[in-house]
This record gives C-alpha cells, sequence and structure tokens, in this order.
C-alpha cells in the first residue's frame, strides 16, 4: 500500500528553508555570533600561548641485571605487587612508591640560593599554600619532619594528598620491555623543583634498591653458612665412621664392612660435591655485601633533561570555539526558535479569528 504524506509531514525544503531562516538570523546578530565565537576562539588561542609553562622532568633509567633470580629477595620483601616481575618491574614499583615519595620531600634541597625541605618547595609550587595565609592555624606551616616517623598528623594528610594528585597524573612511570628501560616523567610548574624532586627520586629509589640487595645477601650468607656448616658437619661423621671401620678391618675383614664403608665414601662424596656448592654460595653472597654502584643504569638523567611543556595553542582555540558554541550561537538559536513559535501561535490565533468572523 502506497504510503501517503500529509501536507504538514516534513519536507527537506521545509528543513533547508529553515536552516537559511537560522542562518539569516546569526548573520543579523552578528556582532554577537561572529565576534562572540572570534573572540573567545581567539581567546583560547591567546590563553595557552601566553601562559607560563609547565616543566616535563624526563627520567630513563634500568637495571644492570634483570634476571628475576637476583631480586628474589627484594620482591619477597616488597609485598605481592612485585612478585614474579624482573628486576625492571621492581625498579618501577620503587619508584613510584609512597616510600620514596615520602623520603624524598622530607629530603633538604638547594632550590635557587635557598635550602629547605623539598615539600616545602613542591607545596608552593603547586599551590596549596594558597589561602594559608588568612587562616591563623595554617599561615606559618611548614614541612619540618626529618623522617617517615617524625611526621606529624597534618604534615601526613598534605602529603597524603599531595601524593594522590603526583600519582594520579604529575608523575608517570613505565617499564618498555621494547627498550628494557624504565621511562618516567615529573610535571610541576616550577623548572628548579621539577628536576630536583626527579634527581632527588631517581636517587633514593637507586638507594632502596641497592640497601635491599645488601639485606638480600646479608640473609643469603646466614642462609648458606648454617647449610655449609651442617654439610662440614655431615662429612665429619663420615669420616670419623670410616675411620673407625678401617681401624676394625686391620682385625676383621669382612665383606659386610666393605659394602658399608664403600656406601659412606659415595655419601661422603654427594656431600663434598654440596660442600663445594656451598663454598661458592657463600663466596657470591659475600661479593653481595659490599654496595654496588652500578647496579642501575641512568639513561636520561632529570638535572639535564628536564623541558618545558606548553600548553597546545590549537586545543584551547577549539575549547573557546566550543564555550562560544554554548554560551552564544545555542542561546540565539534557542531565542530564535521561541520567537519563530511565538509567531506561528499569532498567526494562528489570527487564522482561527478570522474564520470565527466569516462564520
Amino acid at each position: 500500500m502506497q504510503q501517503q504524506f500529509s501536507e504538514e509531514d516534513i519536507r527537506l525544503v521545509d528543513v533547508l528553508e529553515s536552516f537559511r531562516s537560522y542562518l539569516v538570523y546569526l548573520l543579523k546578530k552578528w556582532y554577537l555570533s561572529i565576534v562572540g565565537v572570534a573572540a573567545l576562539t581567539a581567546g583560547g588561542y591567546f590563553f595557552a600561548k601566553t601562559s607560563p609553562p609547565n616543566y616535563i622532568a624526563n627520567i630513563s633509567f634500568n637495571a644492570i641485571d634483570s634476571r628475576t633470580s637476583s631480586m628474589g629477595g627484594i620482591m619477597s620483601m616488597m609485598g605481592v605487587s612485585f612478585a614474579g616481575g624482573s628486576s625492571n618491574d621492581v625498579l618501577t614499583g620503587i619508584f613510584t612508591s609512597r616510600n620514596i615519595f615520602l623520603n624524598s620531600m622530607l629530603t633538604e634541597v638547594e632550590i635557587n640560593g635557598k635550602r629547605d625541605k623539598l615539600a616545602n618547595f613542591y607545596f608552593h609550587a603547586l599551590k596549596y599554600d594558597d589561602g594559608f595565609e588568612k587562616d591563623p592555624v595554617l599561615k606559618d606551616f611548614k614541612f619540618r619532619a626529618n623522617t617517615i616517623q617524625e611526621i606529624t598528623k597534618t604534615e601526613m594528610d598534605f602529603l597524603g594528598m599531595m601524593y594522590e594528585d603526583f600519582n594520579g597524573g604529575l608523575m608517570t612511570a613505565e617499564y618498555d620491555l621494547t627498550s628494557g628501560v624504565i621511562r618516567a616523567e615529573i610535571e610541576t610548574p616550577d623548572y628548579e623543583v621539577s628536576r630536583t624532586l626527579g634527581s632527588t627520586m631517581l636517587g633514593n629509589t637507586v638507594k632502596f634498591y641497592q640497601n635491599k640487595q645488601v639485606e638480600n645477601a646479608k640473609t643469603s650468607l646466614t642462609g648458606v653458612t648454617r647449610r655449609l656448616d651442617s654439610i662440614s658437619g655431615e662429612i665429619a661423621i663420615r669420616q670419623r665412621l670410616i675411620a673407625q671401620s678401617q681401624d676394625q678391618n686391620i682385625f676383621n675383614k669382612k665383606r659386610l664392612e666393605i659394602v658399608e664403608q664403600q656406601k659412606i665414601v659415595q655419601e661422603l662424596a654427594t656431600l663434598n660435591v654440596m660442600y663445594n656448592d656451598a663454598t661458592t654460595s657463600k663466596e657470591n653472597a659475600k661479593a653481595g655485601m659490599a654496595p654496588q654502584n652500578n647496579i642501575v643504569r641512568v639513561i636520561d638523567d632529570p638535572m639535564y633533561s628536564t623541558a618545558p611543556k606548553h600548553k597546545s595553542k590549537l586545543l584551547f582555540a577549539a575549547i573557546g570555539f566550543a564555550v562560544s558554541l554554548v554560551f552564544i550561537i545555542i542561546p540565539l538559536l534557542i531565542q530564535k526558535a521561541i520567537n519563530d513559535g511565538r509567531e506561528e501561535d499569532r498567526i494562528k490565533a489570527a487564522k482561527l479569528a478570522s474564520l470565527a468572523s466569516a462564520e
């Protein structure tokens, strides 16, 4: 059955005519539509152009030995989040940890000739202290703790907030499997704060990594020393048994005793192999007791790889344009639709009035 359209159905020509009328209306309001859109778009562009940049501290580093076995003790110490990872996975986790962030913030550094806790420089650079001068309680606030154990509740509240923001976007770190390098970025509005924070966190990460390797070596040394003592005791016992058996066999040559001697000699040979392995392990553990300065390779040092990051002019121009659509163009179109609706209602009312009078 052929579909019939009434005169009231929407036609393409009506849509085009309506579009033309709206366009004409916007052109009539050029002082609001064109100028307003251009002004807000240009405003976004010049805002980005004149805004001060943020500074990105670029850091890349990796472990010299990335084998999982060398870091087994550290991974078990650090918890399940690092279980099964390589040395570089562990290093990434250490670098992004709250422990490293807090210790770095409590480090005393020199920036622009002034010595203070890094937390105080960072706190001010990111404007966490805005409005403190009007607060009688917080106007003289400063981070004063020297260790994590000395942090007060107020300091910890602010440090917790700072870490959440820091870990939520101001810092990024990931291990690139293709290149075998950990790449990290730290962003702040201040050049010196960015490079100093990056350098301090990198230094604390390497120090923590080294210290835990030494602790792991101490644990291994204790374990292997006990094992070596136990093997030595077993060797001594079997050597005495052989000596006693040989003394007895001088006067009494029995086949059973000869077989027993052979068994003890075989056990003794196995124990000697185990003893040599344990001795080697002990020497390796002793070597690990000395902190090594070359277990982490630094590729990009933040002290020399911090660069400005300017706001995107095109992005902010697009934002200005979008804002102009929301606050200028759309309200004008709504006003036009309201006016047209009122005009249609007036015309319909006039038609009805004329029909009524005609009857």
